[in-house]
């Protein structure tokens, strides 16, 4: 067929983004929803201790995803 297969992934946790990245390479339109626009890395051991600050641990889902042209991503 002339249109690519359209894949939605619902979540943009450790889950969805690494079949996100998988997924991206393969001739398929891809979409990601999420209801938040950053992921957040769980690293709040580390955070307690102040180790790191919480800025540090969350990344816009676009940013993760970014350069792939056949990716959109979505909230809702």
């Amino acid at each position: 067929p002339s249109e690519k297969l359209r894949i939605v992934i619902i979540g943009a946790g450790f889950g969805g983004l690494e079949a996100a990245r998988r997924l991206a390479k393969l001739p398929v339109q891809l979409t990601v929803i999420d209801r938040k626009n950053h992921h957040t890395f769980n690293l709040f051991c580390i955070i307690a201790t102040a180790g790191i600050s919480p800025a540090e641990i969350a990344a816009p889902v676009r940013w993760i995803l970014r350069g792939r042209a056949n990716v959109e991503v979505l909230m809702g």
